[in-house]
């Protein structure tokens, strides 16, 4: 067999050129892969241990500044405390005894010994100064003044030593005032001021690398000692530096490690404070010198991570070539056979994962050899399948729309067993369905059977009828293989004679009971296959849905025919009862008017008062005529509303003025509430005015004592009309059916009073003629309120 696609194989690859540039494109991507790989491992560790390398250097750097700092703050503030020790033997003597010129010598002798005291003064324990020995000045013996509110003596006798600020003096050297008192109360203070400039010898002494350097600031932040004296001598002010401000910040490591000196260098600087004295000691290094070793280290670095990359790019070169070649085979195989060629086979041998690949090309190609051998006897066999398939959806549909499209059962019936047998490939069918009536299955619809055949199942009747409840009991579908083999019977004779020789039996069966049963019959003996039962329980279901439709349809008919009828004696009633009741009615009425009138003479007053209840109960006799025939009209749909306009104002005032009387008659008080500038309303004004005269005088009737109000508004296009009153109450059971016909609210108060129960139902049915609503809002024993909303402009009737 020659496969498709084989013709194109020589076309694929004319000339090798497309296999060498594939080749050359994946040897590229595997070079620039393996060197991108091995790159961002260098790149990535590299600057790693750069960063680590880089913070470990800064901050040992720092660590050592640091001590160095705290190394250097010790021995300023040793120098202080021998300063401190030599000055504090003046102090031993009491006053009482030695003389004036014994204590001038030993301060002379104390000044040749200590060359950073510039000036010594001694006071006693009143605070009076006795004598003052300066290397300055003239010595002053017995002065006599007064320091005993000066702190170098309150501070020195309050803590035994006190350190006075730095103060500049004489081409602005530094200097300190160091007081002590003695440790007996007589002693007495000495006061020394201390020439700062000699802290120079142990600064100077401080080496930070080659070109850094150590200086002292005081609280202030002015530079008190530094390796350039001269700087000092100008009292400088480093207050203004960040590491400055930093540091006299009061935390005990400052956050800057990297800032600018007092000539704008960048250096890496650390502090240390002199204790007691609120100085600090700065180290600083530049920084180019600090990270010099790193910078160094970086170089290194990136060298090797360069030779790291070429070394990456050549490997990755020869590895690329050993894949490419086997991958480059692969693809000219998988063409070859993609081709069409599934003769050809793929020979790689290199022990790993790309000959396995070349296996399985190998397998698939014989596979496919296989597969086409039949696979045209596949797509044959599945065509055919499809082809049923969509003969089997097309039937359907046609049933479907047949069953939709018409209730004439006969027409549904006659579609569905013609498709039954069509697709099933039988040789003719039947539906049967059962007659409630006669308690037996009829032959309804038939296919593929004689004029002949139907007549003598016709004169079968019973049997068939019988066979087929017996079937349809089952409730699952019964097949017959061949008639042949069944027990003689007239039903199996019939149909051996009419040459049939198989037959399946499908239930109709309904959701509550069974209505019939879809028979097929073929001339050919044999089961029927499991498909062509499910496709026939299809067709069984859609004929229960028509039976089903059919029936639904009659039963409609006829209880339409039934109201109809009904509906026409009701009418005839009411037609009646208005020529029987309503004439003569109006008659007694008429003429009971003419004898109160004293038309026919002087009547007495018995009479007079017997005759105005007869009139009194005959107009509320017609009221209640008119008001069943209003019902009928409306439930009819021949009560018109009369649309025009209308003032709110008016409609409420006629109802006052006609229910007043009533009111009064109760002493009931009547009140009204109608909201200005109401505006004008179109609408139905006398069926309105009905429906608030039925609400009025419903409130006037079961109010006994109290109030009834009325309430007119108009909110968002609609008027509101709400009548109040004070009486019993309707409790919420009775609230919900007061609206219906001949219902009314289930209490001795209302049997007592009377009425239909049709006023409300009226009034509801006018107020939605008319677009709105009408509802009520009461508690037992708090009164009732009736509320009804109707649209300030009606042009269009509404329905009821």
């Amino acid at each position: 067999m020659k496969h498709p696609g084989a013709q194109t194989v020589e076309a694929t690859q004319p000339s090798g050129q497309p296999a060498r540039r594939a080749r050359r494109q994946l040897l590229a991507k595997y070079i620039t892969i393996f060197a991108a790989v091995v790159a961002i491992a260098l790149v990535s560790s590299g600057a790693l241990e750069i960063w680590f390398s880089y913070n470990e250097y800064k901050a040992s750097l720092v660590r050592i500044q640091r001590e160095q700092a705290e190394s250097a703050a010790a021995k300023i503030a040793q120098f202080i405390r021998e300063i401190e020790s030599q000055v504090g033997w003046t102090t031993q003597l009491p006053w009482s005894t030695g003389t004036l010129e014994q204590r001038r010598f030993d301060a002379l002798r104390l000044l040749r010994q200590v060359p950073a005291i510039t000036e010594l003064a001694q006071l006693d324990p009143t605070g009076h100064e006795l004598l003052r020995v300066s290397r300055l000045a003239m010595d002053v013996i017995g002065s006599n003044a007064d320091y005993s509110a000066d702190p170098k003596f309150t501070e020195a006798v309050a803590r035994k030593v006190y350190y006075g600020p730095v103060y500049f003096r004489r081409e602005s050297e530094p200097y300190m005032t160091l007081s002590l008192a003695g440790t007996r109360r007589d002693a007495g203070v000495s006061v020394a001021e201390v020439n700062l400039k000699f802290i120079w010898d142990v600064v100077s002494q401080i080496k930070v690398g080659e070109r850094g350097k150590a200086y002292v600031v005081d609280a202030k932040g002015r530079l008190i000692a530094h390796p350039d004296i001269s700087l000092v001598l100008r009292n400088s002010d480093l207050s203004n530096l960040e590491q400055v401000k930093a540091a006299r910040s009061g935390r005990e490591e400052a956050p800057v490690t990297e800032a600018a000196d007092f000539q704008g260098q960048v250096v890496l600087t650390a502090f240390a404070p002199v204790s007691d004295l609120g100085w600090l000691i700065f180290v600083d290094l530049p920084v180019a010198e600090a990270y010099a070793p790193l910078y160094s280290s970086l170089q290194r670095t990136a060298v090797l991570l360069m030779g790291g990359l070429l070394l990456a790019l050549l490997a990755g070169f020869f590895l690329a070539r050993r894949m490419v070649g086997p991958i480059r085979t692969l693809r000219e195989g998988a063409a070859r056979i993609g081709g069409g060629d599934l003769a050809q086979r793929i020979s790689i041998r290199t022990g790993d994962e790309l000959e396995s690949l070349a296996d399985q090309f190998n397998d698939m190609a014989a596979r496919l050899a296989d597969s086409y051998a039949d696979l045209e006897k596949k797509v044959e066999i599945r065509t055919r399948e499809l082809e049923q398939s969509n003969s089997e959806l097309r039937a359907l549909g046609e049933v479907s729309r047949a069953v939709n499209s018409t209730l004439d059962l006969e027409t549904v019936l006659e579609t569905i067993v013609t498709k039954a047998v069509q697709l099933s490939g039988t040789d003719g069918g039947a539906i049967y369905v059962l007659n409630d009536a006669k308690h037996e299955y009829e032959l309804r619809a038939t296919c593929g059977m004689s004029e002949e055949l139907i007549a003598a199942v016709g004169s079968h009747h019973a049997e068939f009828s019988e066979a087929v409840a017996r079937t349809v009991e089952l409730r699952v579908p019964t097949q017959v293989p061949d008639l042949e083999e069944n027990a003689a019977s007239p039903v199996t004779d019939v149909m051996l004679h009419a040459g049939f020789r198989a037959r399946l039996v499908v239930p109709l069966v309904g959701a509550e009971r069974a209505v019939g049963a879809l028979v097929v019959r073929r001339k050919a003996p044999g089961a029927f296959p499991a498909s062509t039962i499910e496709l026939l329980q299809t067709f069984a279901a859609q004929s229960v849905l028509a039976i089903e439709n059919a029936n639904l349809f009659h039963e409609i008919e006829a209880k339409s025919r039934e109201l109809q009828l009904a509906s026409q004696h009701k009418s005839q009633f009411l037609a009646n009862m208005s020529h029987e009741l309503r004439t003569p009615l109006n008659a007694i009425l008429g003429y009971t008017e003419l004898i109160l009138d004293n038309v026919y003479g002087e009547v007495p007053a018995r009479v007079t008062a017997t005759l105005a209840r007869v009139q009194s109960n005959g107009r509320h006799l017609l009221g209640l005529i008119n008001d069943v025939l209003d019902l009928s009209k409306i439930e009819a749909g021949q009560l018109q509303l009369t649309l025009g306009d209308y003032s709110v104002k008016d409609v409420v005032h006629n109802v006052f003025s006609a229910v007043e009387s009533l009111a009064s008659n109760k002493n009931i008080r009547l009140k009204v509430d109608i909201a200005p500038e109401l505006p004008a309303a179109r609408g139905d004004e006398r069926r309105l005015t009905q429906v608030l005269l039925n609400l009025v005088g419903n409130a006037i009737k079961f109010t006994d004592t109290g109030e009834v109000a009325i309430k007119a508004s108009n909110s968002n296009g609609n008027f509101t009309i709400a009548v109040r009153d004070t009486g019993p109450g309707i409790s919420e059971a009775d609230q919900a059916k007061i609206f219906e016909e001949f219902q009314q609210a289930d209490s001795s108060t209302t049997k007592e009073k009377g009425g239909t129960g049709l006023g409300l139902a009226i009034a509801r049915s006018i107020i939605e003629m008319h677009g709105g609503r009408l509802w009520v809002e009461s508690k037992v024993g708090e009164g009732s309120t009736f509320i009804f909303t109707v649209p300030t402009i009606v042009e269009t009737q509404a329905s009821a």
